[in-house]
């Protein structure tokens, strides 16, 4: 596995936007059931609504993060957008985000289309290209929506749109350690709950 290490950069704060709308993570009342799901994941309930897109919820919590840390908009340098569910197969959500967002057109944005592991590659790749001193200050924006969970009740996630903040610090920053690895095996397959399997 790539185990890297990041100077000169450092996480300085973080966001999230999530719907107001609260529902159970699954669809029972068996309270055995309820409480084994809950021992088991750690989750009981979820955020959900149909009424937003990715962007939708980054976008306010990039807002509430960019005025907490004072920073003034045409400072930020680059823009990475990490998720499944993008509002668009074109344009990029990322340049979506920039223009709602009212940054410098000469910020860097990019599309980074992965699951689970999303923001930990989001973070390495921004993080890669502050520590050189090239970018300074980034905005790393990850998050899934519209997954439709009307149709699926019992599925584990909800909708949720996170915003972290890097910038470049080469005299105070501790060294930053991401470990990167990948298991492309079974990409053709979906197991299903019933334990049937089937081949796309």
């Amino acid at each position: 596995m790539a185990y890297i290490r990041f100077n000169n950069c450092s996480i300085v704060a973080m966001s999230a936007g999530v719907p107001r709308h609260i529902e159970p993570t699954i669809s029972t009342t068996d309270q055995y059931a309820v409480e084994e799901f809950m021992a088991t994941t750690g989750i009981l309930e979820k955020r959900f609504s149909n009424d937003y897109t990715t962007s939708d919820l980054c976008l306010p919590a990039a807002e509430r993060l960019i005025s907490d840390l004072g920073w003034d908009k045409k400072d930020i340098d680059g823009l990475f957008f990490i998720s499944q569910t993008h509002d668009y197969i074109l344009p990029a959500t990322a340049c979506v985000l920039h223009g709602k967002l009212g940054l410098s057109k000469s910020c860097m944005s990019l599309d980074i289309s992965l699951g689970c592991s999303g923001w930990v590659y989001g973070v390495a790749t921004a993080m890669g290209m502050v520590e050189s001193g090239s970018l300074r200050r980034v905005l790393v924006l990850a998050g899934d929506a519209r997954k439709h969970a009307e149709e699926e009740p019992d599925q584990l996630f909800g909708y949720a749109g996170t915003v972290t903040a890097i910038e470049y610090n080469p005299r105070k920053s501790a060294p930053v350690m991401i470990q990167l690895g990948t298991d492309g095996s079974g990409y053709d397959t979906i197991i299903r709950p019933e334990g049937g399997l089937v081949i796309r």
